[in-house]
């Protein structure tokens, strides 16, 4: 289905990015003492996928992310003008910029009826750009997304799975994209506020730290309010900056700071997650917002925990991780399993 919606989300995003970065300010080492350490700027790559959860093809199918972020930066208007809309976060802390590009495909249990059951998960697509500001202090990390975007035949979502399930061998074909979700603008804002230790404890001779979250997200695509928690053990480790969870609209990418000013260049660590939502809105469930469409019967709350490993040398990092999240909508099957791999390099 051709649209000329494309290069209307592309025009949209050029001038988030333009205003972002519309400065002359140059990248800068934070101040020394308290301060979370430097590093520069990193740009990797996820992908989440339900063939890592067993196979299914069902439910949240597929996602993947293209990501960058800055190094330390001064605070200045272009980027602040996002920041400024969370009052509370301290005026102290590092503060990066990051933009992203990605996309997430969701199916029904049954891939090969062209009629899929109207009372199963739609067929639908998030086509969509980011733009992020993340605030480091000490002991609390708060991060802003705004993202824009496409759901429907625009986000490409139908294209993508068929060619992938063409190449794959033994893959189900998908049958019932023509019921998928119509085309709709997406516009959705999120907050996180992690809070962190300076310092890992010690536990032997491996270290382990507890992080608490809240998070939410406002917009036609995604409202949610979210508690959550991070447990991590392992050696060497990098502080966190974030939530180490996956979402409905996007998995938040930027999780550690590799350039730590910690000794050595090797660093691991294990983890496991938990995350409690309370949903208002979901548009892969309740449908388009303005036109008809399928739809479910949504389940008001939705939890979700995670486990995974993480392997750093120098620059690059590495992580798997294996997620379930309960039931989202009356009829559900099965829980929602997939696994995500995570590949990022810092300069």
């Amino acid at each position: 289905m051709a649209t000329n919606s494309g290069p209307t989300l592309a025009a949209a995003f050029a001038v988030l990015l333009l205003t972002a970065t519309g400065t002359s300010a140059q990248e800068t080492t934070p101040p020394r003492g308290d301060a979370p350490a430097a590093s520069g700027p990193a740009i990797g790559f996820w992908i989440d996928n339900d063939l890592f959860g067993g196979g299914t093809d069902r439910y949240y199918s597929n996602g993947f992310q293209f990501y960058y972020f800055s190094g330390a930066r001064p605070t200045y208007g272009s980027i602040d003008w996002l920041a400024n809309l969370v009052p509370w976060i301290e005026p102290g802390g590092v503060r990066r910029y990051g933009f992203a590009f990605g996309q997430n495909i969701y199916t029904p249990s049954n891939l090969k009826v062209r009629n899929p059951d109207p009372d199963d998960r739609p067929y639908a697509g998030w086509l969509y750009g980011r733009v992020s500001v993340l605030n480091e202090a000490p002991r609390a990390v708060d991060r802003i997304d705004l993202d824009l975007g496409m759901v429907g035949p625009s986000s490409l979502a139908e294209q993508t799975q068929k060619t992938v399930h063409k190449i794959v061998g033994g893959a189900t074909y998908p049958e019932g994209w023509n019921y998928q979700l119509r085309d709709e603008p997406g516009v959705v804002l999120s907050y996180e506020h992690v809070w962190r230790g300076e310092k890992p404890n010690t536990l032997g001779p491996l270290e382990w730290d507890f992080s608490p979250h809240v998070a939410g997200s406002v917009g036609n695509v995604l409202t949610f309010a979210a508690v959550g928690s991070t447990v991590r053990l392992g050696g060497n480790m990098p502080p966190p900056v974030g939530a180490l969870v996956t979402r409905p609209t996007s998995s938040i990418p930027y999780q550690d700071s590799p350039y730590s000013e910690r000794p050595g260049r090797f660093s691991w660590y294990v983890y496991a997650s938990a995350e409690g939502r309370a949903v208002a809105r979901n548009i892969f469930l309740d449908g388009n917002t303005f036109r008809e469409s399928r739809s479910v019967d949504k389940h008001p709350f939705v939890g979700s925990v995670q486990a995974g490993l993480t392997l750093r040398y120098g620059r690059y990092g590495l992580t798997y991780a294996q997620t379930l999240q309960t039931p989202e909508f009356r009829g559900q099957k099965s829980l929602t399993n997939y696994g995500s791999l995570r590949l990022s390099a810092q300069f």
